[in-house]
This record gives structure tokens, C-alpha cells and sequence, in this order.
């Protein structure tokens, strides 16, 4: 089942109203890295003037004889730092270590999250809620929409995270929304402190 519920796919297909991002608003990033079996996503989001939160998801997919060429999402995340006020660029240090401390040099302000379940649970939270309350919106993105779809919760004592091993399929945009929608609202929510590079 996915995480959003037995109603998910209604539930998020319900948040579809397409947005152009605006040039030189406040944006928040999450990243979500794979290489060679998983995708990586760079989830933007953008408040709208109802208040809702706009989400877009730039993907990148390995092939069997091409693994993701990170200097590609490096390069994306640098243009959105030209075209963006980026607030906020939230990645798991994992997989993007030495990239996120290349980009920080480069003045784009970037948060580590390692992706531990104390850490993404209540994260993960975060954006149910907002889903589930319609605060956030979507363009037609059917990629997009299939890897927040594929997403299976994994329980624990305070809630659930997401997870990758149990899931059909990829779920990487799932993540970086995840993340995304965190720095979006991260004054909201007292949180524990995030390491900052």
C-alpha cells in the first residue's frame, strides 16, 4: 500500500494545478541521489500566493551502461541558484558529499540530512500532512507522480519513513519532495539542529 493511503493516487492526483516556478522567488531543494540502480531527483518548491506549496521534480534515470553523471544535477542546481533565490538545497550526504561541499563553496546554501529514521520520520510526517490537507500542487509530471506513488511506509515508534526495499518501483521524487517541503517549512516545526556545511 502506499504511503499516502489506499486513496493515495486520488489524493495526489487531486493536487495536480499546474505553476510556472517564478524567476527570482524563494525556492527550497531536496535532493535525492542514486547512481546506478536508483534515479536521483532534485525536488523545487515554490509558495504559491494561496499559500500552497508548488512542487516540480527534475529526474535523472541510469541506463544499464550509463550510471547518473552528478556533474549534471550539479550543473541543474546551479542554473536554479542563478534563476531561484534558493533558501535551502536538503540532500542526504551519502551519495553527494563532495558535490554538496563543491556547491557550498559556490555559495549555494546547502543542508545535510542524513537520511536516518529519526531524522526522516518526522520529515516524512510533514509531507503526508501536507498532501493529505491539500497543501501542496503538482504539474502533470507522470514520473513524478509514480515515484511519490510507489513509495510503501516503514512503521516505527513515531510514525513512518518511507522506504526504498519494499516499494514496486523508484521513489526517489518521493524523497526529494519529502525534503523540499521540510526546508519550505522548517520555521513552523521545532526541529533538532541540521548540520550545516
Amino acid at each position: 500500500m502506499s504511503w499516502l493511503g489506499v486513496d493515495g493516487r486520488v489524493v495526489w492526483e487531486s493536487l495536480e494545478d499546474p505553476y510556472k516556478l517564478v524567476q527570482g522567488a524563494d525556492t527550497f531543494v531536496g535532493v535525492d541521489v542514486g547512481i546506478k540502480k536508483d534515479s536521483t531527483a532534485v525536488a523545487l518548491a515554490q509558495y504559491r500566493e494561496d499559500g500552497r506549496l508548488h512542487i516540480t521534480v527534475k529526474l535523472w534515470v541510469p541506463t544499464k551502461d550509463e550510471p547518473v553523471d552528478i556533474t549534471d544535477v550539479m550543473q541543474f542546481i546551479r542554473e536554479c541558484s542563478d534563476n531561484y533565490n534558493l533558501k535551502a538545497v536538503s540532500f542526504d550526504p551519502r551519495l553527494f558529499d563532495v558535490p554538496a561541499k563543491m556547491l557550498h563553496d559556490d555559495g549555494i546554501p546547502m543542508v545535510e540530512v542524513p537520511q536516518s529514521v529519526e531524522r526522516m520520520t518526522p520529515i516524512v510526517g510533514n509531507a503526508y500532512q501536507l498532501i493529505r490537507t491539500g497543501g501542496i500542487s503538482h504539474d502533470n509530471d507522470t514520473p513524478f507522480g509514480e515515484q511519490v506513488l510507489n513509495a510503501v511506509p516503514r512503521y516505527n515508534e513515531r510514525g513512518f519513513t518511507i522506504q526504498k526495499s519494499k516499494s514496486k518501483g523508484r521513489i526517489d521524487a518521493a524523497v526529494a519532495m519529502a525534503l523540499a517541503i521540510d526546508r519550505a517549512t522548517w520555521k513552523e516545526r521545532p526541529r533538532p539542529a541540521v548540520v550545516v556545511l
